[in-house]
């Protein structure tokens, strides 16, 4: 506004001087005493020299000029409309969640052609809240993604072992600290298999349990099966008995050894077996070898192969003694084996008169305990003559 002139001097009126050539018109006031610019658009005051008005489509100033904010001017079409701020500046009020001083910039949270939805990976439309691994899989996921409509966290990529939705289930078969390890009696992450006994150790087992690495399971074998599974039951272990004893024909469980004949019948038997308690070895003694191992000849035989009777003796394979009172009713002075390799009888050398085969009879003639005197009506042993009325009394 212009100073107040003296009345005696004529007023001259200029826009460019009074309103700072921002004005369509300028006069006075009606007392006179000061210049009343009428301002062009944009241009506000009593000289028309700041910018306004402010509020919708208000106006700033840019280059030293008023320029009206306007959406096509300083906002992309994403703005609503524009205001002029207290400070001088041009704000536009912006479409859905854009933002920027032009409505420009899209939160990365929001889909960014039109800022008017989540974005992938975010819900809850307008917050849009991120999904996290921690928040919606339980902390065991290594990525997590939104569903179609952006309402929800899905599709969680779960770590180690980790299911569900929100990768919070661990089945039995896994640890459950953090999924990563196969359970208490499996192995084979992550597969994680039971050890059992009838799976992994054919059925021949007392226990089973994972090693150490828990790649595979270790069997407590039953008895004296073997093998990684225990299905392998040695050379002379009965499987039908469950690998608990000697197959017939062998001792010493559990390292059973076959019998034979050379080792534990001294190669004097026809065949062998073991005893019924697989113990010992039970030999079949060929010819007249005895004892446990086929080692004894008695002294009745003889023979390279205890296959005569020895001297003295007859009738093998019995192998009698022959003896005076047993063969000649001790009626001999001697005895001795019928002369033969295999006698079968004996020869008595009968005492007195006895006779032969085995002195049992004493001839008519000869009479006494011993047959060594003349019989009745007999005379002059040893010829024992029978006496008779003609030769002996004349016939008289």
């Amino acid at each position: 506004m212009r100073t107040q002139l003296p009345q005696h001097q004529t007023e001259q009126h200029d826009i460019a001087t009074d309103c700072g050539g921002n004005a369509h018109s300028v006069t006075t006031t009606p007392d006179r005493t000061a210049c009343l610019c009428f301002c062009s658009p944009g241009y506000i005051g009593a000289s028309c020299s700041s910018c306004g008005p402010t509020g919708p489509n208000g106006y700033i100033e840019e280059a030293g000029q008023c320029i009206q904010c306007t959406i096509p001017t300083h906002c992309t079409p994403t703005g609503t409309d524009v205001v002029t701020a207290d400070n001088g500046v041009c704000v536009c009020n912006c479409k859905d969640q854009w933002v920027g001083d032009k409505c420009d910039s899209c939160p990365v949270r929001l889909e960014q052609t039109s800022c008017d939805k989540c974005a992938v990976g975010y819900i809850n439309y307008p917050t849009c809240d991120q999904c996290n691994v921690i928040d919606h899989c339980s902390g065991h996921a290594t990525s997590v993604t939104s569903d179609p409509a952006n309402k929800f966290c899905t599709d969680c990529v779960c770590t180690n072992s980790w299911t569900g939705s929100s990768c919070d289930s661990c089945a039995a078969i896994y640890t459950q600290a953090d999924c990563d390890q196969c359970a208490e009696g499996h192995f084979a992450y992550d597969v994680c298999t039971l050890c059992t006994v009838k799976d992994h150790c054919s059925n021949h087992a007392s226990t089973v349990v994972p090693n150490s690495q828990k790649t595979k399971c270790d069997c407590t074998c039953n008895h004296a099966w073997t093998g990684d599974s225990c299905d392998i039951c040695p050379p002379g272990i009965d499987p039908a008995t469950d690998c608990a004893q000697c197959l017939v024909g062998y001792i010493g469980f559990p390292n059973c050894v076959k019998c034979n004949i050379a080792t534990n019948c001294n190669n004097n038997a026809d065949s062998v077996t073991s005893s019924p308690d697989f113990l010992s070895c039970q030999c079949d003694c060929r010819n007249m070898w005895s004892g446990a191992t086929c080692s004894q000849c008695n002294s009745q035989f003889d023979g390279a192969d205890c296959d005569v009777c020895a001297s003295g003796h007859t009738g093998y394979n019995i192998c009698d003694l022959c003896t005076i009172a047993d063969h000649c009713e001790n009626h001999a002075s001697a005895v001795t084996p019928v002369p033969d390799p295999n006698p079968t009888s004996c020869t008595c050398t009968c005492r007195n008169h006895w006779e032969l085969p085995d002195c049992l009879t004493c001839p008519p003639q000869f009479g006494g305990s011993d047959c060594d005197t003349c019989g009745i009506h007999r005379i002059n042993y040893p010829t024992c003559t029978l006496c008779t009325v003609n030769d002996d009394c004349s016939n008289h």
